[in-house]
């Protein structure tokens, strides 16, 4: 193995060292669900498609309900760990329809 080969593996070595798991599998499902969530929400067709836009609406329905009232228990219960409490601070907190 050459040292750029090695040196690159030490590096992804670290790297993979520094990034946060989520801690608990509540907390890796609701980040899995609102990934898709989020993910949904930003694929509105323009110009508007209806076959496209009903796709899109049905998936919203599966995975955005409830995501406001979760988010706010997960910053409750990790309000102590610095690491989750900066993915979910990164993630708006109100998103359904109807919320301020």
């Amino acid at each position: 193995m050459g040292i750029e080969r090695l040196a690159a593996a030490a590096l992804l070595v670290l790297l993979a060292g520094c990034a946060s798991a989520p801690a608990t599998p509540d907390l890796r499902a609701y980040l899995e669900r609102r990934e898709m969530c989020d993910h949904f929400r930003g694929e509105f067709p323009d110009p508007p498609d209806p076959q496209r836009m009903r796709e899109v609406n049905e998936q919203i329905a599966v995975h955005c309900p409830g995501s406001d009232a979760q988010l706010a228990q997960l910053r409750q219960r990790y309000r102590d760990d610095r690491a989750v409490m900066k993915q979910l601070d990164a993630l708006e907190p109100h998103i359904e329809t109807g919320r301020p």
